[in-house]
């Protein structure tokens, strides 16, 4: 596995961590969030790269700076079952839209498990490929993001044409 940064012209500096064209761990601007990650997992120290394949920023890029959804592979180490079940559908709801813990719950068959959900997606190795941004609390609550925290959640629904003025 190796790891690399390059940027992007909405959020600057991304690090990301890869295995040929699969990326596995996407942050904000901080290189020792992918070291970290790495590490809490067991995996072996992730070599540098001084430059992602360029088809991956490219496809990165296309989803961070041009609103596509993301559509390749998605590396998962050890996420367990219920966690890639809510990050798949996350994955589903489309630019522009938004859900709340909830209805993820529902949809993945354990209405109960709203806070788990969250959890779920507090720990999101791809925050910005899984847009986890459009899942919101109950009662137009903006609710947690992982990647930047609630302001970074705002801006990336604004920029979806998302109206969250008056959201909390």
């Amino acid at each position: 596995m190796r790891w690399s940064s390059f940027e992007t012209r909405r959020l600057g500096t991304l690090f990301m961590a890869y295995v040929d064209l699969c990326p596995f761990f996407v942050s904000l601007g901080r290189p020792h969030e992918v070291r970290d990650w790495a590490q809490a997992r067991g995996l072996s120290p992730l070599a540098w790269d001084d430059g992602a394949p360029r088809l991956l920023q490219d496809v990165v890029r296309a989803v961070v700076d041009g609103g596509e959804p993301y559509e390749g592979p998605i590396g998962f180490v050890r996420e367990t079952v219920f966690q890639r079940s809510v990050l798949a559908a996350t994955c589903a709801i489309a630019r522009g839209e938004t859900r709340t813990y909830g209805e993820i719950a529902q949809a993945i068959g354990r209405p109960k498990a709203a806070r788990a959900v969250g959890s779920a997606l507090a720990a999101n190795p791809l925050p910005l490929l899984i847009p986890c941004h459009r899942v919101v609390g109950a009662g137009r609550r903006l609710g947690f993001y992982s990647d930047g925290g609630p302001e970074m959640k705002r801006r990336l629904l604004g920029w979806e044409d998302v109206d969250v003025a008056c959201w909390r």
